[in-house]
Formats: C-alpha cells, structure tokens, sequence
C-alpha cells in the first residue's frame, strides 16, 4: 500500500505514478487492518499502465501546451523548470482544463466558455490557467454572434489580472475590439481603443480591426475619419491589409482614390486589391483605372491566383466590349494558355454568354454554351437564366420555354429570375396556347417562389389582350387580393382591359368607379392608386380599339355620312360633370360611350389628355362618323390651353371630319397647316392625302387641283399614297375630263414597275384598279375597258420588253 508521502516522491522523480482519482481508497484516513486485501504488485502494474496510455492520450491532445511550456521553461534555471513542469502536468489532473482545452480545440464555444467558468470558480485550479490559454480562448470566442459570448469576452479582459494574475495586453485588446465588430458595436470598440492602459500603444493591427468593425457596419465615412487619423498614431500606418479592408466598402469614386494614394505611398497591392479594384473600375466604367490594372494582371500572370481574379479580369473586358467583341473573345481563347493553372468554371462561361447576347451575337453565344458542355460543366440556371433572357428579348416565347424545359429535364430548379422572365414575356405573346403553358408554370412554383409585382403584372397584361377575364380575375384574387403582393395602377389597368376585351365593359367599369372613388377620397398625394395619364390613355385605347372591332363586326349602321339621318345624341355636354354619358337615342356604340365618360373624368379630376388620347377618340369618331361626338371633342382641344396639338392631333381631326362628311372643316383645317409655320404642325403625306380623299368624297374636287399644284411646287415629298387620293379625287368628278386627268398622272407622274432606278413613285395594282373600276361606273365602251386591261397587264409586267 502506497503512502501519500509515496506518491509525492513517485512525482517528485519524475516516475510514472497512479492517478489520485484511482488510488482515492488507498487514500483514505481510515485504518486499514489486516483483514483488508493489501494492493498487489500486480494491480499496481495494471493500473499504472492504464495511467501511461492516458497520458500518452493527453499529451498527443493538447502537446502544443506542453512544447510551448518546454520552450518557455528551458530559459529559466531548473527549479523554475520543475515548478513549470509540475504545474502544467498537475493542470491534466483537471478535468475541466482538459475539456475547456478539448472545446477549444473543437471550436465549441458553449463548452470552453463553461469549463473555463468552472476552473476560474474553483481558487486550487485557477492557479493553472495561463496566457496563452486565455489568448487560445479568447481568439476562439472572440468570433461568438451570441450576445453572451461578448459579454464574456469584455469579461475575460477586465477581471484577468484580477482572477489569474495575468495583465492584458494589446492581443486580448485586439480580441475585445474584433467582439464588438462581430456585434456590430464599432464605437464600442474605438472607447476600447481610446481607453487603452498606459504603456499600451495602439499599431497598426490595433486600427486595422478597428475598420474591420466599421466594415460590418458598413460606416464608410466614420472609417475614412479613423483611416485619416492613423497618419497621426505613432506607431501606426497603413498597410496593405488598411488598403484593402478600405477598398471593400467605400463608395467607388473613394475607392478609386484610395488606389491611387496606396500607389503614391508605395504599398504594393496584392492579387486581392487588384481584383477588388478591377471590379470597382467594371461597375464604374472607369476604363483609366480598369485598364491599367488589367494590363498589370495581364503582364504579369503570377499575380492571378484563382479563379475568381480570372473571372474578373473577364468581367472586365465584357463590360468595355462597346465597340464589338472581338478583344473579350481573345481573352476567352487564350485564357487557358495564359493562366495555365487556372481552369475556366461556370462562371467564367456564364459571364460569356451574357457579353455575347448582350451584342446581339447568339450564334457567338451558343458556340461558348457549346465549348462548355465539352469542358464536362454542367449548366446551372444562371446559364439557363441567361439564355432564357435573351429569348425573351427576342420576344421568342417558344425558345423560352424549350429552354425552360430543358432545364427542368436537367434537374436543375428555376429561381425567381427565371420565371419572372418568362412571366414577363407573357405580355408580349400573342400565341394563346403559349400563354397558358405560362400562366401554368408559374402556378406550378408558385408555392415555392414568390414572383415581383411586375411580373405578375406581366401575365396579366398577356391575359388581358387575349381577353381571359376570369383567369385574370383569378390571379388578381390569388396574388394581389390576399396581400401577397401589393396592386399598383398598373395591376388594375390591366384587371380592366381583361373585361374590356372580354365585352365585359360594365364590370370594367365597376373597378374602374371604385378607383375613381378611392382617388377622389383620398388626402393630396396620398392615394394608393394614381389615376394618371397613362392609365386613362391606356383604358379610352383599348375602349375605342373595341369600337373599331365592334363596328366592323357587328355594326352595319350607327350614323349617316352627310347631312341626312340621325346624329347620335348625348343627354348632357361633355364639359359638364355627370357620372357617366347617356346614350338617348341608342345609335352610338356603347364602347364609345364609356370612353367618353372616362375622358370627361380626366377633366374633372384635371388630368390633362395627351395627344394620344384625343387621337383615339377622333379616330373612334371617325370610325362610327359620330359628328355630335367630334364637334365636342374638337371644341375641347380648342379650349384646352396646355394642349398644342401636333401633325397627328391634325390628321386624325380631319380624317374624322371627312368620314363625318364635314369636307369645308377639312378645308379650314387644312388651311390653318398651311399657314403654320411651326415644326410640330408641319404637313406630311398623311395629311395630303386626307385632304385630297376629303375633297373627292365631298364634292370638293375642284379643291384638289389647286392643293396638288401647290404641294408640288413645295416641293413636298409626295408618294404612292397621295398620288392614290389624288387619282381618285379626280376620278370622282362629274364627265370624263377628270378621269382623263388622272390617266396622264399615271402615265407621266409615276413609273412602272419593272424601272427600277426611275425615282418617280411606284405604281401599284390599286391604282390602275381605281381607274379601270370608275371607267366602268362612267359607262366606258367595252373596248376601250379592254384596251385597260391590256395597259393595266403591260404596266404591271416585270419585264423591261413587255413594255
């Protein structure tokens, strides 16, 4: 049986000893009589064997404490050295050093921080701790985001003197400071900085850290104050980890600077702050800057260490490809000779593809998807994302979807960009049945994705031009109703025209009536729906655009053409304010009628009308000849004083008034362009033909010759059109002189088909018909109608013989 005397001398001379843990009842204060089994030698072996493999196990665990005490200890004198040794080997008999040591090695934070609690309230193991443990804990829970690990951390700095007797110095400091930068507390960690002991003067690291603390916060210009005050730190400067951390989330211009500056301080950048700044000059467009540095990279390829330094020097040369693409491509071809140890991924050929499509180069593209297939590099939905954009800009919505299905065929899972293109390029398509493998898409994701509020608006847009009311009713419900997104003008807009292009104009405008009164309701400037411009120009639009369509398909008659018949009536003038316009005499087309309404709401609500909303409500007048309509619309534009209109207003105005069979305003208006002066109102083939086909319908054909005369004498570019008018204004007048007339225009003013290089107008098959079919109304002989037909046939014939 051992003593305790034994077990001292067993430490004492370095021997292999029994752990007290095992030995406790051998230990006791009781006396042992001679009943009691002694400790055999044998048992003794077992256990100190047992002891040897769990020291070999400590010392393989935790041997950089016990060399880093070696090496401390060999300058001390050998009683220092035993005490040292004694004291490290005594702290193993710990066991909560051995498990703080065990988490910190683990990177467990949660552990470390409570064994090392347990060994600081326990006085007879405190005594074991030492710098170096504290600076390896510290350095590990430094890093915590929990509220508690800072909180022991500004702990551990201020009472380790006190508790261990070990005084702080600028490394625990440094690991406080970077704490409070991980919690995003930056003026915590500049009152450390400014609250440093005496004898502790704060380097170049110290300030370092302390921007990395404004970094997180991303308080660029507190930073700029700490980086200028360095220069006046002695013992500090900047450095290039200062260059760099600077660089990273300054404003680019200051960036910029900031290179400039390192270079006049002579810190040489590294392969980082040549990436860095590379890509600030890309965003920037900074081609100065960008192209220096790139050509230093290109020069020098030791300096391009990864992947990401190629990628960015590819970047930038898409982003100065303005002039065409052929120095990105010879870039792209002798990448893998000019970095040989860098091999091209995913994002190097994505960032091809875009530069590519982005030049309207898809043959160029498809070349580089191409060459990445053969590299073995499996597409990812930025590729499939890219290409599917430039379909889409194409306005190519079978292209987009095989894409689409070709990614889903690979695995690969669409994201929200994806489908908001596809969802976008819904506006734009015509073909229905594309359109529903669109609305079908997007609801198949639409758990998993949330899609923007323009895209949504996209899909309803393609909805609404296909007329699918209720589809879109059912989107708007699902999206917009339950808050998932939030509805914008644009969204009811297009909620509206689904019901006007469905012919259902009442529920139209019962959305309508309820946006009217929630404007009307609301404070200035705090509607949550504007009623603009736009949204009325749009909305009286697709009104007068459903009259058209109505009026040639279902409307034989509404008005008459001169001044017998009926006249639509209207119960109240348009300048006054009713609700809506009633319809007396049910002869206007409803279509029309609401259109008004909604542009007698823009006056009341004073919202001016542009000139494309007065043109499509002349042209809807023009196309149902409603005169009451026209005078009033007219009247308005005269009265309107924040209007000028243009060449168009005009045209549209006197096409009306020609369709209403009103040839002597036409007159007048075409004799106010005359006299006008000004570019905007300055007449153009459109209006020279809307006046000569006036005058042929009204009875003003006499009119016409002297308006040809003076047009040509103008020298006013005329073409194929307004020789058309012309030629049939003539035709209508009364006997043969006028029909002989047109024919000698024909003949003498326009060049036949098959001369080329003659720069006379065209003649075109119409033409000859106009002629040919008012020789029939004015009873020509037979032989000479065919004698026409014969001209007709050699004028219209692409041989030079034939002629």
């Amino acid at each position: 049986m051992l003593s305790r005397t034994g077990t001292k001398a067993c430490l004492s001379v370095g021997r292999r000893r029994i752990p007290i843990s095992l030995l406790r009842h051998s230990l006791a204060k009781t006396r042992i009589n001679d009943k009691q089994q002694t400790c055999s030698l044998t048992t003794i072996a077992t256990v100190t064997q047992q002891h040897q493999r769990q020291q070999q196990r400590l010392q393989s665990q935790y041997g950089h404490y016990m060399t880093r005490c070696h090496f401390a200890t060999r300058k001390n004198n050998n009683n220092n050295n035993k005490s040292n040794m004694a004291t490290l080997m005594a702290s193993y008999e710990s066991e909560e050093i051995t498990n703080m040591v065990t988490a910190i090695q683990q990177k467990n934070i949660l552990q470390a921080r409570k064994s090392f609690s347990l060994v600081r309230n326990n006085l007879n193991e405190r005594r074991f701790i030492t710098r170096e443990m504290i600076q390896d804990l510290l350095m590990l829970v430094r890093k915590g985001e929990k509220p508690a690990d800072l909180a022991f951390v500004r702990d551990l700095v201020e009472t380790m003197h006190q508790d261990f007797n070990i005084q702080p110095k600028l490394f625990e400091y440094h690991a406080l400071m970077y704490a409070y930068g991980v919690h995003e507390r930056p003026q915590d960690a500049y009152d450390v900085l400014s609250n440093l002991p005496k004898g502790i003067r704060p380097s170049t690291h110290t300030y370092n850290i302390l921007l990395g603390c404004y970094k997180r916060t991303n308080d660029y210009k507190t930073a700029l104050q700490i980086f200028d005050e360095m220069q006046h730190t002695k013992g500090a400067r900047h450095d290039l980890v200062t260059y760099n951390t600077m660089l990273y989330f300054v404003p680019q211009a200051k960036a910029l600077e900031l290179f400039e500056q390192m270079e006049r301080e002579g810190i040489q950048p590294d392969g980082y702050t040549y990436s860095t700044i590379l890509s600030i000059a890309t965003r920037a467009n900074n081609k100065r800057i960008g192209n220096s540095v790139y050509e230093k990279l290109y020069n020098a390829p030791e300096l391009v260490t990864d992947i990401v330094m190629m990628n960015t020097m590819v970047s930038y040369k898409a982003s100065t490809a303005n002039q065409g693409l052929d120095d990105v491509l010879d870039l792209y071809h002798i990448l893998s000779s000019r970095f040989p140890r860098i091999k091209k991924n995913i994002v190097t050929y994505n960032i091809m593809l875009d530069v590519c499509l982005k030049h309207d180069n898809p043959a160029c593209a498809y070349t580089i998807f191409n060459d990445m297939q053969k590299a073995g590099i499996t597409p990812d939905v930025i590729t499939y994302g890219t290409l599917i954009d430039a379909e889409a800009t194409q306005l190519n919505m079978e292209g987009a979807l095989g894409l689409f299905d070709e990614m889903t065929y690979r695995s690969i899972r669409p994201n929200e960009r994806v489908l908001n293109s596809i969802a976008n390029l819904a506006s734009q398509e015509i073909d229905p049945k594309l359109l529903t493998r669109v609305c079908d898409t997007v609801r198949r994701y639409s758990q998993e994705f949330r899609l923007d509020s323009k895209a949504y608006n996209g899909l309803l847009s393609g909805l609404a031009k296909h007329g699918r009311s209720a589809q879109a009713q059912e989107l708007y419900d699902e999206v917009f109703r339950h808050n998932t997104r939030e509805a914008d003008v644009a969204t009811f807009t297009n909620l509206m025209l689904a019901y006007v292009n469905d012919d259902q104009l009442d529920d139209a405008m019962d959305i309508y009536y309820e946006l009217r009164e929630h404007y009307q309701n609301a404070e200035p400037g705090r509607a949550r729906i504007t009623l603009d411009t736009q949204f009325y120009t749009t909305l009286i639009s697709a009104m007068t655009a459903l009259s058209t369509r109505y009026n040639k398909n279902k409307i034989t008659s509404t008005t008459t053409t001169t001044n017998e018949g009926s006249v639509p009536s209207y119960g109240y003038m348009v300048e006054d304010k009713p609700d809506s316009v009633e319809n007396l005499d049910g002869t206007s087309q409803p279509s029309l009628l609401r259109a008004l309404t909604l542009f007698n709401d823009m006056r009341r609500l004073l919202i001016r009308p542009n000139a494309h909303v007065y043109t499509a409500m002349l042209n809807a007048c023009a196309q149902f000849r409603d005169a009451y309509a026209l005078e009033q619309i007219h009247r308005l534009i005269r009265m309107d004083l924040y209007f000028d209109p243009d060449t168009a207003v005009y045209n549209a105005l006197m096409d009306a008034y020609n369709r209403c069979g009103d040839g002597h305003v036409v007159l007048q208006l075409w004799d106010i362009l005359m006299l006008s002066s000004a570019p905007k109102t300055a007449i153009d083939q459109v209006t020279i033909s809307v006046v000569l086909d006036s005058c042929g319908h009204n009875g003003y054909s006499y009119k016409a010759h002297g308006i040809w005369r003076k047009v040509k004498r103008a020298g006013f570019d005329l073409n194929t059109n307004n020789y058309n008018s012309y030629i049939e204004c003539l035709c209508r007048q009364k006997g043969r002189t006028g029909w002989d007339e047109a024919r000698r225009v024909v003949n003498e003013e326009m060049r036949p088909v098959s001369s080329i290089h003659d720069p006379r107008p065209p003649l075109e098959e119409k033409t000859l018909n106009t002629l040919i079919g008012f020789a029939r109304k004015k009873k020509f002989k037979q032989e000479e109608l065919d004698e026409l037909e014969a001209w007709k046939q050699q004028l219209l014939s692409s041989s030079p013989s034939s002629l």
